[in-house]
């Protein structure tokens, strides 16, 4: 099934203090973002083409395709970006969408031509004939199955939630969840919709099951996104179902939501996601300890493996190497000032823990500078070897030339630490430099600590 995220506004929750409003996560084709919504013609419309014979399957299929043909071919030719260009051509494509939209309604048909007519009215912006024909494909169409039925539904969807017709966009989401094929984006895109429509209307009751809803599509439809939309997705529905939550004065399951965010940041790993789920925390419940349920529930899946290009006062490792240990993965940067502050406290942990099975790899990169000079790569080796035996650290250092680390744990800010146990779990992320960071740090280290070494035959070693 094509993704209607191509053909229609797909949108996620955006969630401020106390309302909820549509934001567009990401661009994509067609966006109405850039305009007001409204269809691009005159008063009258453009005029049908009576000599135009094509079929209203081709003549969709001419106007869905026009943009991405297009730039092809300025692909071929390499032809440099050019922002402008991309407007003149995606406006091209709603210009000849609703040309051909307006030879098909000339034509009075009906059948599968209403659904391609109903298409192509949303393909040029125009969502209220898009909706009508929509509903007139459905209404004729009671048995229509598939993807035109799909299509249709979630069209018709956005627009009753757009304009508060909530019961209608709420039936019509059933038919759409009850029926195949579907799309885990729009999936969530539309329960989006309708939760919005009922929060704007103080509705808390009726957005409460669309935003559970909306919570479990995520999670699914995370699994097939890259490492920024995966996070921007779990956190949005996370903070979305909270926030319904606290308004229904479900305090206990708003925070519960964020604990459930804060684990899967664990699992995946993401220290960026970790980050926010405990800042909300944090707002939602500010005299609760956000750390008492770190512990529960996290999934045993091995992190990534780190890429390092050269080590200081550590033999070469790999994760998989070090399973029996407790292992301390610290981001950091000499520049980074809460890093600094951090690393007194790691060469404690080191030397109070060392014989007991902990070992601290301080991660950084080669940046090419360090106390406002440049540096090529072998004066910043010696930099850093300098830097370590200044600041009496004697936990090893494991230094990349690529980004590669950051990316793998989503690395958003520095410090951030990564606790795996002795199975190479992740059990406990640590983001900033803060007494209560580092207190709930200390813990969770002394807690991994005094677990007993896995069994190398369940293990696999």
């Amino acid at each position: 099934m094509k993704p209607l995220s191509l053909l229609l506004l797909a949108l996620v929750c955006s969630v401020a203090a106390s309302q909820l409003s549509p934001a567009q996560s990401v661009p994509v084709k067609d966006s109405p973002a850039a305009s007001n919504g409204e269809p691009n013609k005159d008063n009258n419309g453009p005029a049908p083409n009576p000599k135009e014979s094509r079929t209203a399957a081709q003549l969709f299929e001419e106007a869905d395709n026009y943009s991405r043909k297009k730039f092809e071919e300025f692909e071929k030719i390499k032809m440099p970006f050019d922002k402008q260009l991309q407007e003149k051509i995606n406006q091209e494509q709603r210009d000849l969408a609703a040309r051909h939209a307006a030879t098909l309604a000339a034509r009075k048909s009906g059948g599968q031509d209403v659904y391609y007519l109903g298409m192509l009215y949303n393909l040029a912006r125009n969502f209220d004939s898009a909706s009508e024909t929509m509903r007139r494909f459905l209404n004729e169409n009671t048995e229509a199955t598939g993807e035109p039925a799909q299509n249709a539904r979630a069209i018709v969807i956005i627009q009753a939630a757009k304009k508060g017709l909530l019961t209608e966009a709420e039936a019509r989401l059933k038919d759409y969840s009850n029926n195949q094929p579907q799309v885990l984006d729009d999936r969530l895109s539309l329960e989006n919709w309708v939760t919005v429509g009922f929060f704007n209307l103080k509705d808390y009751e009726h957005a409460l099951p669309h935003a559970q809803q909306m919570w479990l599509t995520a999670q699914q439809a995370a699994k097939q996104k890259k490492s920024f939309a995966r996070d921007a997705t779990l956190n949005e529905a996370a903070v979305t179902l909270s926030e319904i939550n606290l308004k229904l004065k479900k305090d206990d399951d708003a925070v519960a939501v964020m604990h459930d965010l804060r684990r899967i940041a664990m699992t995946i790993p993401s220290g960026n996601l970790y980050k926010k789920a405990l800042a909300r925390l944090l707002q939602i419940a500010p005299k609760d300890d956000p750390f008492k349920d770190v512990n529960e529930g996290t999934a045993a899946i091995n992190p990534p493996e780190i890429t390092v290009n050269e080590w200081i006062d550590q033999q070469p490792t790999k994760l998989a190497d070090l399973r029996g240990k407790v292992v301390l993965l610290d981001f950091w940067a000499t520049w980074c000032f809460p890093c600094r502050v951090t690393l007194p406290r790691l060469e404690k942990w080191h030397d109070t823990y060392k014989d007991q099975g902990l070992v601290i790899l301080g991660l950084t990169s080669f940046y090419g500078h360090a106390e406002g000079k440049q540096l090529t790569r072998p004066q910043e080796l010696t930099y850093l070897r300098d830097f370590k035996k200044r600041s009496g650290l004697h936990y090893g250092f494991a230094v990349s030339d690529e980004e590669d680390n950051d990316r793998n744990y989503m690395v958003a800010s520095i410090p951030t630490t990564f606790l795996l146990d002795r199975r190479g779990v992740v059990r406990f992320i640590s983001v900033g430099s803060s007494e209560i960071e580092a207190a709930a740090l200390q813990k969770m280290i002394k807690k991994l600590i005094e677990e007993p070494a896995p069994n190398p035959v369940a293990t696999g070693h």
